[in-house]
C-alpha cells in the first residue's frame, strides 16, 4: 500500500508562490494520465504540457522528478501530481510487473536505489570514544552551571512569591532562558515558558505552582543523576537536549507494533521560526500510547509522513532507551505499510476516566517530569454546563476538557456516545480525535 500523504505536507515543499498557483491550476484529476504507483513507495502520472511531461515522486522523501526543462525542483508538474495524490490516492494502483514501468520512471527509481545503497554500504569512521566522553563531560559541567543558576532563580521565586512574580515576569524569566540555553540546557526552557504563561491564567495559582515543582524536580533530578537507573538519566538528558549519538541506535532492536494513529497535535516551537507535531499512535491491545515527535524548523527540516488514521498498522519501530518508554522511531526500512488492515475495526481504549487518570499517575512514578499522555475511552458523551465543556464517562463521571469548536464538534457528535483520543499534560485534557460508528474524525 502507499503511503499517505496529506495536503499540508505538499504546501511545505513549495518553493514559491507562482508554482503553488500553477501546481494547483494542474491539479485536476482529468488532465492525468497513466498514473500508477510502485511497491517501493514511487508514484507517476502524465500531463500534456507545451508536450507530454512525466513526472514522479518518491514519496517517502516527497523527492520530485519530472521530465519538464524547468530548473525549479519540484517544478510545478510534479507538485500538481502530488495535490492529486492527495485527493485520489486510491486510484493510484500498485504495479506488481516491474516492466509496466515506464523507462523514465524506471531511470529515476535506480538511481534512486544506487543512492540508498551507497549511503547503507558507507563504511563509517571508528568512533573516538575517548574524545567523546571529553566532549561529554565539558558539555555536563557547562550544564551544570546552567542548572546552578536555575536553582538560584527557583529560590528567589519561592521568596519572593508568585503574586509578586506576575508583576515583573517579563524581566525575571528573560534572563534565566538566556542563561540555559547559553548553559546547553534549551530543552528546559518550554517548561518556564509554559511556569510563564500559566501565572496569566483563571487559575494561576494551581498551574504555575504545577510548573514550579515540576522544574524543581527537573533540577533535582539533573543534580542527583548519578543515583538514578541509566534509563531515567537518559530520559532526563534528552528532556534537556542531549540527543541520543546516531550509533547508540544500532544497538537498539526492532519492536513489531500493531497499532492505530489516531491523534495529530501541532504547535510553534519555543522561540525559534519552526514547529513541533506529536502523531499519537494507540496499542489497542495493552492500551497504551506511543508518540511520533517531528519538527519543522525551514528551510533545514520538514514534518516527517502522517501515518494512515484509524486504520490498525504493522509497524517496526526502534523505542526510545528512556524509562517513559513511549517515543518511536520509524525509518525507512522500518516500515511496512502492505500490511494495513482493510477493517475500519474501532480500536479498544478505557471504559472509565479512573483507568487513564491511574496509568497516568503509575507513570510519574517511573518519571516525574512526564508531562504529555494520550488516552483513548470508549462510550463517552458529550455535555456543556455553565459555559463549561465536559466528556462524561460509563460511571458517569465528568472532566473538563479544552475544545474551542463546540457547535461544530457537537453537530458531529450529538447526543450519542463516541471514543475519543484526548491529551492529559496533569493540568487539562484536551480533545484530540472522536470516532463515532464508521466516522473519524481528527480535531
Amino acid at each position: 500500500m502507499l503511503l499517505t500523504i496529506q495536503s499540508d505536507q505538499v504546501e511545505q515543499i513549495i518553493p514559491d508562490a507562482s508554482s503553488a498557483k500553477s501546481a494547483k491550476q494542474l491539479a485536476k484529476f482529468e488532465a492525468w494520465n497513466n498514473i500508477s504507483g510502485s511497491t517501493d513507495q514511487w508514484i507517476w502520472g502524465e500531463i500534456q504540457g507545451s508536450a507530454i511531461y512525466q513526472s514522479a515522486i518518491f514519496l517517502p522523501e516527497l523527492k520530485c522528478e519530472c521530465s519538464c526543462p524547468s530548473f525549479k525542483r519540484p517544478c510545478k508538474h510534479a507538485l500538481a501530481l502530488l495535490f492529486v495524490y492527495t485527493e485520489y490516492q486510491d486510484k493510484f494502483i500498485v504495479q506488481s510487473d516491474e516492466q509496466s514501468i515506464p523507462d523514465r520512471v524506471q531511470k529515476w527509481r535506480d538511481k534512486k536505489t544506487k543512492i540508498l545503497e551507497k549511503k547503507e554500504n558507507k563504511i563509517d569512521k571508528p568512533i573516538d570514544e575517548e574524545a567523546r566522553a571529553k566532549r561529554q563531560l565539558a558539555r555536563e559541567k557547562k550544564m551544570d552551571s546552567g542548572i546552578e543558576a536555575l536553582q538560584t532563580w527557583l529560590n528567589d521565586v519561592v521568596t519572593m512569591g508568585l503574586g509578586r512574580l506576575r508583576q515583573q515576569q517579563h524581566e525575571k524569566f528573560r534572563d534565566i532562558q538566556s542563561r540555559l540555553v547559553d548553559a546547553q540546557v534549551a530543552g528546559l526552557v518550554s517548561y518556564l515558558d509554559e511556569f510563564s504563561s500559566a501565572l496569566y491564567q483563571s487559575n494561576w495559582q494551581m498551574q504555575s505552582s504545577f510548573w514550579l515543582a515540576k522544574l524543581q524536580i527537573a533540577v533535582h533530578l539533573w543534580q542527583n543523576r548519578q543515583q538514578l537507573q541509566p534509563e531515567l538519566c537518559e530520559e532526563v538528558k534528552q528532556l534537556f537536549g542531549v540527543n541520543l549519538p546516531t550509533d547508540a541506535w544500532d544497538q537498539i532492536a526492532v519492536q513489531s507494533l500493531n497499532v492505530y494513529a489516531l491523534g495529530q497535535v501541532t504547535q510553534e516551537l519555543v522561540n525559534t521560526r519552526g514547529r513541533y507535531r506529536r502523531q499519537w499512535l494507540w496499542d489497542s491491545q495493552n492500551l497504551r500510547d506511543y508518540l511520533l515527535l517531528d519538527f519543522e524548523i525551514p528551510p533545514y527540516s520538514n514534518f516527517g509522513l502522517t501515518l494512515p488514521f484509524q486504520k490498525q498498522l504493522a509497524l517496526n519501530a526502534k523505542l526510545y532507551p528512556v524509562v517513559s518508554q513511549q517515543r518511536l522511531r520509524l525509518e525507512d526500512n522500518l516500515m511496512s505499510f502492505n500490511d494495513l488492515s482493510l477493517t475500519l475495526v474501532a480500536p479498544k481504549g478505557f471504559k472509565k476516566f479512573d483507568q487513564a487518570f491511574t496509568q497516568y499517575a503509575n507513570g510519574l512514578k517511573q518519571y516525574p517530569l512526564q508531562l504529555v499522555r494520550f488516552f483513548w475511552l470508549e462510550q463517552l458523551h458529550l455535555v456543556k454546563h455553565d459555559k463549561v465543556i465536559y466528556l462524561v464517562d460509563q460511571d458517569q463521571k465528568m472532566c473538563e476538557i479544552e475544545i474551542k469548536q463546540f457547535v461544530e464538534l457537537w453537530f458531529l457528535v450529538g447526543a450519542e456516545p463516541f471514543s475519543a483520543g484526548v491529551e492529559w499534560n496533569g493540568l487539562q485534557l484536551k480533545l484530540v480525535s472522536i470516532w463515532q460508528g464508521g466516522h473519524f474524525e481528527c480535531l
